[in-house]
């Protein structure tokens, strides 16, 4: 994979610890109540969620900015997860240069065990820096913007955010692979003329990728144009290692196999880290499509989505964010953190 193309700049955050199943015949009575408190609002804020998110218009653009403000919130999260697995109990979050949370410090108090549930993604110092680097040309408070004072609940995540979440998805579905893969001519022409582009290609893959492997695969894809005006996909598949040459040929066949150099075509690579979805999505704001804004007037190549993922795939996304997301709201209510406004949040003990 080549990261190059991500924006520059630098970022300090940097954790790469991982954790372990949770042990529940080891929990405490304090531990299980808690435990089954998070059931109960992960079961109503889901259900709440599915009803709005069937009436949010698919066109309607949220803000990458929005994400990218409230996102060391969501780190200190996933690193009090290590910290209490290895009997810390406190956290030290920084981000110097962001406009809201340079530093980030708290206590962590024992709770229900997140683990069992949200694993964090242990990142090298170097995908710490390649995944901070994206994010950062989104690190500004624009006053043209509204000014939120809370992170988006899901139907409201920008698509590089929502990416992220198709992928830890994936990563907490098992083995895994980052697949890219170009279409010949021919099938690209015939995917430009579908209702929904996204839509007939993931048809395609789905069907030739249990045809080889004998059962459905679960995947998510972006599509992108590259330097010479040709459509391409980027994305991952819910894979094993051995799976991986069956699963090339077949990706190859649903883009339309090069009679040539086929293989360039496909390629894949496994357990790829969050840093591959930012990669995905670098030119995600020149093939999506709006309705409002600079943007509106380009031209694009593709009609309907840019992206696709297998319904399993959005449906844990969507329940990990929830779970991460309330833990966000949570912490936002023990600390004195500044808002968009310049004013601090009251603090609680």
């Amino acid at each position: 994979m080549n990261y190059s193309s991500l924006a520059t700049a630098c970022h300090s955050d940097e954790w790469t610890g991982n954790t372990g199943d949770a042990n529940f015949d080891n929990l405490s009575d304090h531990d299980l109540e808690a435990l089954e408190v998070l059931e109960l609002e992960l079961a109503a804020g889901l259900e709440k969620q599915a009803r709005v998110d069937n009436k949010v218009k698919p066109t309607h653009v949220k803000s990458a900015y929005r994400d990218a403000l409230f996102r060391p919130l969501f780190q200190a999260v996933a690193i009090s997860e290590g910290v209490r697995a290895n009997g810390g109990t406190s956290v030290t979050s920084v981000a110097p240069s962001h406009p809201l949370y340079p530093v980030i410090r708290y206590e962590v108090h024992p709770s229900y065990p997140l683990a069992a549930f949200y694993k964090p993604e242990g990142l090298t110092h170097a995908e710490e820096i390649r995944h901070a680097r994206f994010w950062r040309s989104y690190e500004h408070i624009l006053p043209r913007l509204r000014q939120h004072t809370r992170p988006a609940d899901w139907r409201d995540l920008s698509d590089p955010g929502r990416l992220e979440w198709f992928h830890h998805a994936v990563r907490h579905s098992g083995s895994n692979h980052a697949f890219s893969v170009n279409l010949s001519a021919h099938v690209e022409a015939q995917a430009k003329t579908q209702g929904s582009t996204a839509g007939w290609l993931s048809k395609r893959i789905a069907r030739r990728l249990k045809a080889a492997l004998g059962r459905e695969v679960d995947c998510w894809f972006v599509l992108e144009v590259s330097q010479h005006h040709r459509l391409h996909l980027h994305g991952e598949l819910q894979i094993a290692g051995h799976e991986a040459e069956g699963a090339r040929k077949a990706l190859r066949l649903a883009a339309g196999e090069w009679k040539k150099a086929r293989q360039h075509q496909a390629h894949t690579q496994d357990q790829p880290s969050v840093v591959w979805t930012n990669y995905s999505c670098k030119e995600w704001a020149f093939i999506r499509r709006f309705k409002t804004g600079r943007f509106v007037g380009i031209s694009r190549p593709i009609n309907g989505e840019w992206y696709s993922a297998t319904k399993p795939i959005r449906r844990l996304a969507s329940e990990l964010y929830f779970i991460q997301h309330l833990e966000v709201m949570k912490l936002m209510t023990t600390l004195s953190l500044p808002s968009p406004g310049g004013r601090n949040k009251r603090r609680s003990a």
